[in-house]
């Protein structure tokens, strides 16, 4: 649409990105906090499910623990994890449990009791009652055994889910909320802490696992998910960046299109007016009288109707997408000849111009396109005139070897910046100036042309040039056999 400028186009582009890759961090945030609370319930449930796995296994300890096969299928069943959770989780204002196991010679009794006395003392006893008739010592023992068991257990379990992190555990009393035993660091902020659980049927001591950190397996289940989002959003800026580029190049066509028509304007009416001065001046001082005069109006007007039908040609030539798109017309061409032909007619412009070409003894001759060529060395001239002004010094070289001619064009004027040697052959290009508009006017298609009709030609072309210290550019074209 016409009322969106280039600059809202911009604006438009640069939101739509910040809010595709908003939307992306906040749906890898959301399935972040989705994916760690998953691995902590799993960790949870690895915790308790080795616990319980540890309880059955002190009951083996016993001279006659009852009925193995039902303790086992008791305390190792998912059932069981579930009933004992919820009843240790069970936390309702004036209601107090309590659990019992009781292992006898013959039996194992389990005993889970509610109480609802509004004034409750806890006198609970131990929670397990056994009949081992071990002492203390032996009893401690035990239970030291059993949690080096279940810390083992317990970390190689975290491994294979991916956990390589630091474990830390504390060692609750059963009716204490403060650990009897921990090797937790001091001021250590766990990542994750689970539950206390009761490992060993024999004693009243409750285990809790404390974890370093957990983020990086969270991270690296989901590396699919951040491969996407990362894919997408270096996708959605790489079409950006093209959508913008593209816009870009449009805007610098029109641009240059629209420099094209005012400067080829300005340079359509200065041969045409050359043109009506020479023939006014002609018939106004009756030239016919002065041969020699005559003769030269004659060839500036020459020089000037080829040159606005070669500004013609390249302005035809614009909508096919290359200046040189014509078929060649290929003949023996001494290039020495067609240069002095250019050089003489150029001259009759500028008279204080001081243009110096060296003329071998023999003629260079190529295969080329006699009508082309003249144009290139037009365009090149023509260029020294325009940038080196009345105090020109051109030096034209020509030198052949048994493959190539070369071609040398080295003036006296300003010179090109490094940074703009390959650019200056691109169409419509011009080089920056201060300001918006240009002193010498020009279409920037003349040095774009050239490199065509050369390159067309087998050849190559290359300038040679700094600020303040001239330009040359070298024409090389392969040589007639």
């Amino acid at each position: 649409m016409k009322w969106l400028k280039a600059k809202y186009t911009y604006i438009l582009i640069v939101l739509s990105l910040l809010v595709s890759t908003g939307l992306q961090v906040v749906w890898l945030q959301q399935l972040f906090d989705a994916q760690q609370k998953q691995l902590k319930d799993e960790i949870e449930s690895l915790v308790s499910r080795t616990a319980q796995t540890n309880l059955y296994y002190s009951l083996t300890i016993f001279k006659d623990p009852g009925n193995l096969l039902l303790a086992k299928q008791l305390f190792l069943s998912p059932q069981w994890e579930q009933l004992r959770l919820a009843f240790d989780n069970m936390k309702i204002p004036g209601m107090h449990t309590s659990t019992s196991i009781i292992v006898d010679t013959d039996s194992t009794a389990v005993i889970m009791g509610l109480n609802l006395k509004e004034n409750f003392k806890d006198k609970r006893r131990k929670p397990v009652v056994t009949s081992t008739g071990k002492n203390p010592e032996e009893l401690r023992l035990t239970d030291s055994l059993s949690l080096v068991k279940m810390k083992k257990s317990l970390n190689a379990s975290l491994k294979k889910i991916g956990i390589n992190s630091k474990a830390y555990y504390n060692i609750y009393s059963y009716n204490a909320a403060k650990a009897v035993k921990s090797d937790v660091p001091k001021n250590f902020k766990p990542a994750f802490t689970s539950r206390s659980y009761l490992y060993n049927i024999q004693d009243i001591y409750r285990c809790q696992l404390n974890l370093d950190s957990i983020n990086s397996v969270v991270w690296y289940r989901m590396r699919y998910y951040l491969a996407s989002s990362i894919l997408m959003i270096l996708l959605t800026c790489t079409a950006f960046y093209f959508i913008l580029k593209l816009l870009r190049s449009q805007q610098l066509y029109a641009a240059a299109k629209a420099d094209f028509t005012s400067n080829m304007t300005h340079e359509l009416k200065t041969p045409i007016a050359t043109v009506l001065v020479a023939m006014e001046s002609i018939k106004k001082y009756n030239l016919i009288n002065n041969p020699e005069t005559l003769q030269n109006y004659l060839d500036i007007s020459q020089h000037e109707m080829r040159r606005l039908d070669l500004m013609v040609e390249k302005a035809l030539n614009i909508s096919n997408g290359t200046e040189a798109d014509q078929p060649l017309s290929l003949e023996l061409y001494d290039v020495q000849s067609g240069l002095q032909q250019v050089v003489s007619s150029m001259q009759l412009q500028n008279s204080d111009a001081n243009i110096q070409f060296h003329l071998l003894e023999e003629p260079c001759f190529v295969y080329g396109d006699p009508v082309h060529l003249t144009n290139i060395f037009y365009n090149l001239i023509d260029n020294a005139f325009k940038y080196s002004g009345k105090k020109l010094f051109l030096e034209i070289n020509c030198k052949y070897d048994a493959e190539k001619v070369t071609l040398s064009f080295k003036d006296n004027g300003p010179g090109i910046h490094k940074i703009y040697h390959q650019k200056i052959f691109e169409r419509f290009f011009r080089i920056p100036v201060k300001g918006d508009t240009h002193d010498i006017k020009g279409s920037g298609l003349g040095l774009h042309y050239v490199k065509q009709i050369v390159e067309k030609h087998g050849g190559t072309i290359k300038v040679k040039s700094e600020p303040g210290n001239g330009t040359n550019f070298i024409i090389t074209l392969p040589i007639a056999s």
